[in-house]
């Protein structure tokens, strides 16, 4: 079955939250996606001028998080507090001025740009495709003093394999700023691929989505546009990386039992999991090969390929999961 061709045009997609609650989305298999992007530019200016105490409140009022909504609250305080977004609770000069050279890199116009164009592409590559009706992005600022962050991830990422919904998190870099759309570009390929898979969720799928999703922007935006995350992973460090990645397909039923496969040990060793001897991004490295093996093998674009299944990408690559 070709994508869109055996199922109503328009359906619903129920997403359950982090907060625990669902979110109803609207698919479509029309030529359009709207593209809400947020510029919390003013407003993170704003928040940075308020005694400390009353920042979380505001940053909550920000996202649209009531403070009754305990789940949202804490994933806030998460991200704020323990991960990689700014410290709501530190009163740290270098914010305003990192949020600045965010808006004189023109960061949310290039996340509006690349990600209308990189519609554009997919659309006419795969007419047709399951996607969100709206993709609500949001940038925020990073936490500078994370070496992890800073200093393996470059300073940006995004998580964008829920529909509807794009996150993503920079700490401006003479590297990353002026690749942030092509961050929201790689996110926009999750957001795609997502809705027009059957099956499970488990590490195989989530390589193949790693690898699409930068051979994707590879496509779109240019080949110096991604990549930097796993640049080490080479040579025999790569080699050994792929044995030990291919042989955990199948392996593993959470998030946490995939992540150092996926991430690397250093993020491994954050989320409570046990390193398993896997490079910064090592999996990123692994599905970008497969998925390349792939489209060579078959001729094909990643955009052509974005809602191929994991198993067709695995054969046509010469991958047997388990197997090295």
């Amino acid at each position: 079955m070709s994508p869109g061709s055996q199922l109503p045009t328009r359906y619903t997609w129920n997403l359950a939250k982090a907060s625990g609650f669902c979110k109803t989305m609207a698919l479509s298999t029309d030529d359009q996606i709207e593209f809400a992007v947020h510029d919390d530019a003013a407003a993170l200016k704003r928040l940075f001028t308020l005694p400390v105490s009353a920042r979380l409140d505001a940053l909550a009022a920000m996202r649209g998080v009531s403070s009754f909504d305990t789940a949202g609250m804490e994933m806030l305080r998460q991200i704020h507090e323990r991960g990689d977004g700014f410290r709501v609770e530190v009163d740290d000069p270098r914010y305003p001025a990192a949020v600045d050279r965010l808006g004189k890199a023109d960061a949310w116009g290039q996340i509006k740009r690349e990600l209308a164009r990189a519609w554009d592409y997919q659309n006419a590559a795969l007419p047709g495709i399951h996607h969100p009706d709206r993709i609500e992005v949001t940038l925020t600022l990073g936490n500078p003093d994370d070496p992890i962050f800073l200093d393996r991830t470059h300073g940006y990422y995004g998580m964008g394999a829920t529909p509807g919904t794009i996150w993503m998190v920079a700490w401006p870099t003479d590297y990353n700023e002026t690749r942030i759309g092509a961050c929201a570009v790689h996110e926009l390929a999750h957001n795609i691929r997502t809705p027009n898979v059957d099956g499970p969720f488990n590490l195989a799928e989530w390589v193949v989505h790693e690898g699409l999703a930068e051979v994707f922007t590879v496509e779109v935006c240019g080949p110096d546009s991604t990549g930097a995350w796993y640049q080490d992973v080479t040579g025999k460090v790569f080699d050994e990386t792929w044995d030990k990645v291919v042989a955990a397909f199948g392996t593993g039923t959470t998030f946490r039992d995939w992540s150092p496969y996926v991430l690397g040990d250093d993020v491994a060793r954050r989320v409570g999991s046990e390193p398993v001897g896997i490079p910064h991004m090592g999996g990123y490295a692994v599905g970008r090969r497969i998925v390349e093996r792939y489209l060579d093998a078959k001729g094909l674009k990643a955009a052509q390929a974005i809602a191929r299944p994991v198993n067709e990408i695995f054969e046509g690559a010469g991958v047997t999961p388990g197997k090295t």
